[in-house]
């Protein structure tokens, strides 16, 4: 599993991120082996290469590693964030849902409040993201990578067709 900090994510969007990223997907295909040589198929990720053995190589294969796979690890994120704005929205709404919102979760205090202007969690059981609420933000910020709501939030954004693209995005990154 591959982690990634999803509070650097937060502090530009003002809610929670922190993620934990499974491996990424491998759409690509191998090169084709050039005369006399064995072919290898590769799964790769953004461009890269085919294994071969005998005489002669393989071309690359082209991945589906997305817009961003070919970004430095630094600027990746932040080519995810510009690239799927909904669906980096979407990922924070399953993080305060998990981390602020849920039943016994760490930051349930500070996110769920009585006060209309500052409760970020409806009696619905969905997350109200017009809430002006700095605890609930600081709150989710501090959580540890290997909180079990971050778990339950990566899952969350990994089966949910509006957050996913951005799940998908990440873990492209280098």
């Amino acid at each position: 599993m591959k982690a990634f900090g999803f509070v650097a994510i937060l502090a530009g969007v003002v809610a929670l991120t922190a993620c934990e990223v499974k491996s990424g997907d491998t759409d690509g295909e191998g090169g084709e082996g050039g005369a006399g040589s064995t072919t290898t198929t590769s799964a790769t990720t953004g461009q890269g290469g085919g294994a071969t053995t005998g005489q002669g190589g393989g071309g690359g294969g082209t991945g589906g590693g997305g817009e961003c796979a070919d970004a430095t690890a630094d600027e990746c994120g932040d080519c995810c964030n510009e690239a799927l704005p909904d669906a980096q929205a979407a990922l924070v709404l399953h993080a305060i849902s998990q981390c602020g919102c849920a039943a016994d979760s760490p930051c349930a205090s500070e996110c769920d409040t009585t006060d209309a202007t500052t409760d970020a969690c409806n009696d619905d059981g969905t997350v109200n993201d017009q809430a002006n609420n700095t605890a609930c933000v600081t709150c989710l910020a501090g959580l540890a990578e290997d909180a079990a709501c971050v778990d339950a939030a990566a899952t969350d954004c990994e089966e949910d067709a509006a957050c996913n693209p951005y799940f998908e995005c990440l873990s492209s990154c280098q």
